[in-house]
């Protein structure tokens, strides 16, 4: 049984709405969240904007230096520029023109190739991927790619890469946290995949793991989306550390880079 460990990491001139809520940046809450999943032998896979690459290459170091972290691309502004809004009202897309697309997934391949980082996963933030990014990253020698949420989701090989699904509820969609208090979420309009509530974080453990038993009676592998600020924000990241417990044990646990297709 399978499964795969991945969280987001953004930069902190990113503004997220959770970043006034925290009291250090989240590529520090992801150093301590590869540590402790490292406590254990777990893997994970944390994707990175690129501008968080250049504006905390520190703590990307430390976590370029540990053997149980593969590192993936996050975009690199994470949508949020001016030039990004306007593609959106323009085109209908986030990632704007394919030319643009592109410039902005080779300056986030750049980040990395400074830090002597070569990257072969990608995630879009907020999953906003259009026609055009499956082929750019797959000319660009990326294998696999992450950026479909849904119960039921399967694996699959598409133009060359291999798409592994968030096929488990996403913490940052579903757990109380910061600003995601049961006020915001009864107010907010928000409906996806895995439905529109939200749970303290001990219920949201205890739906992860039937949905991953879900998943496994399906044959298919499990991946996890647990964000280091969320995991933070939360509970200081003390279920986090019960999650990796229980991955340890139970379950074989790899990088996203390990999911095969064909299996």
């Amino acid at each position: 049984m399978t499964v795969c460990l991945t969280g987001d990491v953004h930069h902190m001139s990113l503004e997220t709405r959770e970043q006034p809520y925290m009291s250090r940046s989240e590529a520090a809450a992801a150093v301590e969240y590869a540590e402790i999943a490292a406590e254990f032998d777990v893997p994970v896979t944390l994707f990175l904007t690129g501008k968080v690459v250049r504006e905390e290459p520190e703590l990307v170091d430390r976590l370029i230096g540990m053997e149980t972290v593969e590192l993936g691309g996050h975009n690199y502004y994470a949508f949020e520029t001016l030039a990004h809004k306007a593609f959106r009202g323009l085109l209908g897309s986030w990632n704007g023109p394919r030319r643009f697309q592109a410039w902005e997934i080779d300056r986030t391949i750049a980040a990395f190739n400074e830090r002597h980082v070569d990257i072969s996963a990608w995630r879009d933030h907020a999953y906003r991927h259009d026609n055009n990014t499956v082929p750019l990253l797959a000319e660009r020698g990326f294998t696999h790619f992450s950026d479909v949420v849904g119960p039921g989701e399967q694996v699959r090989c598409e133009s060359g890469l291999t798409i592994v699904p968030v096929n488990t509820p996403p913490d940052h969609e579903h757990v109380y946290h910061g600003f995601r208090t049961p006020k915001f979420v009864a107010e907010d309009e928000f409906s996806g995949p895995f439905g529109d509530e939200s749970f303290t974080i001990e219920e949201w453990y205890d739906w992860l793991l039937k949905e991953i038993e879900v998943c496994h009676r399906k044959g298919q592998p499990a991946t996890i989306l647990a964000h280091p600020g969320c995991m933070d924000l939360s509970d200081r990241l003390n279920i986090f550390r019960k999650l990796c417990s229980i991955l340890s044990e139970e379950y074989e646990t790899v990088p996203i880079s390990e999911v095969d297709s064909s299996d």
